[in-house]
């Protein structure tokens, strides 16, 4: 059954949506665009009225034509629509039952083992790849971070937490600061460090203190890289993939230059920071194609969604092509973050 609900001030009509999920679903499954023909094979409409509604939902932008084919493909707002307001659901196969299952089967040897297990069967599962975030405990927090030039070119970068924890760490530098250079930097320190959660100050550099300091200081970039060094070191997560090449089997992307930059993308700390900047408050986040922010790749999804244990609060994630069967991805997911909840103590 579905259930519509408003986008804005826009309903779609029960048959409009009806074709728009024949269209979204034929298209993740196929990788072709979708014409009335085949549309009418499983929704009782006839070819004329379908052709008609088509029309409509592609100059309102929820799906458009290629230049190969008379058929349609979803565009990002037919996605969007479809994740938002279609509300189906998926059906665990056997196949999917039995795998989850079977990660169970041994006692947990490790955190980082259990967790690479499920990051495998979910990427297996979806054909994308997955990445799941070790727990951390997110009620840490930054009360001031303080940079101290010990010489030209040597500087002591302390940090101290909400609970009186001091971290200090003493780095080389490859140029020439002066005492203004470092009073400048903690005055921007002072501002956008105090009471931040540490699992996010790496954000906070990366959109804030570095935008500031470039017009400040020069060479400011040796400064960011010490600040990054210190709390990868203190917050560094454990990361488990899984399926890590599988987005570079997927046909939607073969273009060369972009391969390589997702290839870039999958590195730890990058894939790290992805999903963080992309996580949002809610319990589970979508992101789709340029909402991303990806530059010129605009082909690829993520979807993350947070989990709680003793331990603290984790995410898993799955990066696949725009194209992904969200609807299994979520509910793979879902069963997922069960293991995880029950079982790491």
């Amino acid at each position: 059954m579905l259930i519509l609900e408003e986008e804005g001030d826009r309903m779609l009509l029960d048959r409009q949506v009806l074709i728009l999920q024949s269209i979204v679903e034929n298209f993740i499954n196929t990788n072709q665009p979708v014409g009335s023909k085949h549309i009418s094979k499983n929704i009782n409409f006839s070819s004329a009225t379908i052709r008609n509604e088509m029309s409509k939902l592609e100059k309102e932008g929820f799906i458009m034509k290629t230049h190969t084919s008379s058929g349609r493909i979803p565009s990002e707002k037919g996605y969007r629509y479809y994740v938002d307001y279609i509300k189906t659901e998926y059906t665990l196969t056997s196949d999917d039952n039995e795998k989850l299952q079977k990660v169970l089967e041994n006692n947990v040897e490790t955190e980082g083992n259990f967790l690479e297990k499920n990051a495998i069967v979910l990427s297996d599962l979806t054909d994308c790849t997955a990445v799941i975030l070790a727990p951390t405990k997110t009620d840490k927090r930054i009360n001031k971070i303080e940079v101290i030039l010990l010489s030209s070119r040597s500087i002591l970068v302390i940090l101290i937490t909400n609970t009186g924890e001091v971290y200090q760490q003493n780095y080389k530098l490859a140029a020439d600061f002066t005492s203004e250079d470092i009073e400048e930097v903690n005055k921007l320190l002072k501002v956008y460090f105090y009471d931040v959660e540490m699992a996010e100050a790496h954000i906070v550099i990366q959109k804030e203190l570095e935008k500031y300091l470039r017009d400040k200081v020069e060479n400011y970039d040796m400064i960011i890289v010490a600040l990054n060094r210190l709390l990868q070191n203190k917050i560094k997560k454990t990361v488990a993939l899984g399926g890590k090449y599988n987005l570079l089997k997927q046909p939607d992307i073969n273009d060369l230059d972009k391969l390589k930059e997702v290839v870039t993308l999958l590195e730890d700390d990058k894939i790290v920071d992805l999903i963080n900047i992309n996580s949002s408050e809610s319990e589970t986040s979508i992101k789709i194609g340029t909402e991303l922010s990806l530059g010129n790749i605009n082909e690829l999804s993520l979807i993350s969604s947070k989990y709680n244990t003793n331990k603290g609060e984790g995410i898993i994630a799955v990066f696949g092509p725009k194209r992904m069967n969200y609807k299994k991805v979520m509910t793979l997911i879902s069963c997922v973050k069960d293991n995880l909840n029950n079982n790491l103590k």
